[in-house]
């Protein structure tokens, strides 16, 4: 059987109507597992274990499971405590045109990743005492590999993602994971992602996993979200829920 993975991004206090809303759409969709990515400091200004009411949403049970991963740290790439690092031309590219200056870990050096990773897992326990994270993925799917893995295992942080693979760190490891992601920043992309969307869902139909990663800012057009159910629909008609780390690696990678 076929996987879809469904991801939430960005899970911060600003962005609680928001997440409100998705999960009032996974409810009705009968979405069964999602991965929510976590960030602990949202841009440097939304520390979420100051936020009670948003901690209590967090742990509160849902009908859906849950597997919860950090997202970065700051989820911008423009910090005071950041060390930057020359890019390349192709990764200067990627942080211009692929993000809006979120590719946090992308421009900083290795000891600038290390601490942020060390500060993200900290937070984490303190909002979620006990449970420790499935895995991290840096925003916006931009980074170093040979930087960011190797501190991965470091952290013992088993699994992360790019904009193509799923990667398990203690396997040294990697399976084809297409993903479908909608864009709300432009008029451009807002309308460009309503026809892009569904032709890229058509187009990865044959492939074993799929993931569709939605961010707060789709919940805010009623377009965007009408778009994502029928996406969503169309791929899980011949496809179950899954969740990386219960992926059957052997059979896929």
């Amino acid at each position: 059987m076929k996987r879809l993975i469904v991801s939430l991004h960005d899970v911060a206090p600003v962005h609680m109507h928001r997440l409100r809303r998705a999960e009032s759409m996974f409810r009705r969709l009968g979405v069964e597992q999602v991965q929510y990515l976590f960030v602990p400091e949202f841009h440097g200004r939304y520390r979420a274990s100051e936020y009670p009411d948003f901690l209590m949403w967090c742990r509160r049970e849902r009908s859906f499971q849950i597997s919860w991963w950090l997202h970065g740290y700051y989820h911008q790439d423009r910090q005071p405590d950041a060390t930057p690092e020359t890019l390349s031309l192709i990764q200067t590219l990627k942080r211009r045109f692929m993000t809006a200056g979120e590719g946090e870990f992308l421009p900083i050096d290795a000891a600038t990743q290390r601490q942020r990773l060390k500060n993200a897992l900290e937070e984490f326990s303190h909002c979620f005492h006990g449970v420790k994270p499935k895995g991290f993925v840096p925003p916006a799917w931009l980074f170093k590999p040979e930087v960011l893995l190797p501190l991965l295992k470091e952290f013992d942080l088993a699994f992360t993602e790019d904009h193509h693979r799923i990667h398990d760190i203690h396997r040294g490891t990697s399976l084809s994971a297409p993903v479908v992601t909608w864009a709300t920043r432009t008029l451009m992309r807002k309308y460009g992602s309503l026809v892009v969307c569904p032709l890229r869902a058509r187009l990865f139909q044959n492939s074993p996993v799929v993931r569709v990663a939605l961010h707060p800012m789709d919940f805010e057009h009623s377009l965007t979200m009408r778009n994502i159910e029928y996406v969503l629909k169309m791929l899980i008609a011949d496809r179950q829920y899954a969740l990386p780390e219960k992926l059957d690696w052997a059979s896929l990678a």
